[in-house]
């Protein structure tokens, strides 16, 4: 695995590894070029027996733009990144090391992008999905994203990662 920076010293991406060694593409622009190929959203209405297609690809079409927009506005702006990522239980309270997070737009709310909390205004997305079912568990796209955040938090746990300072001095040692 690999970590590169999305915007500024703010929100950074896992890269994963294919099975013949080479590196996908991070997953935030992996995810925001699935989100905005039409095609691609068309057959996945499909395969999920989706019934206003047409509406369905526009809706995520429209979540994409907005998340890629807030995004940018908050790392732009210095607002803190937490307007976006929420905890992903919706009932955890309080401080955690490497907290899991979900982001998603108050628009149709139809796509979540993962990530896990380093510290104040630093993220780093592990994955995302569109949302097809209530919970995680009940639809095969989020399970696999909740295996993928909690593999994350685990690699980043490993490697003594606990705050900023151990974040930034271990992406250097990936270097």
């Amino acid at each position: 695995m690999k970590i590169v920076s999305i915007f500024a010293n703010h929100l950074f991406s896992f890269v994963y590894q294919n099975e013949d060694g080479t590196y996908q593409e991070n997953e935030y622009d992996r995810l925001m070029d699935l989100w905005t190929d039409t095609e691609y959203l068309w057959n996945y209405a499909k395969e999920n027996k989706v019934k206003d297609i047409k509406r369905f690809v526009n809706r995520r079409l429209e979540d994409a733009e907005l998340i890629q927009d807030l995004l940018e506005d908050l790392s732009e702006s210095g607002k803190p990144l937490d307007h976006y990522f929420q905890a992903l239980d919706d009932y955890e309270t309080g401080f955690k090391i490497l907290a899991l997070k979900k982001g998603k737009t108050s628009k149709y709310d139809g796509l979540r992008l993962y990530a896990i909390k380093i510290d104040e205004n630093l993220f780093v997305i592990t994955g995302g999905a569109i949302k097809m079912s209530l919970k995680m568990d009940d639809h095969p796209d989020t399970k696999n994203e909740k295996v993928k955040i909690y593999s994350a938090q685990a690699f980043l746990n490993e490697n003594d990662v606990i705050d900023s300072d151990s974040f930034f001095e271990f992406l250097t040692e990936l270097e």
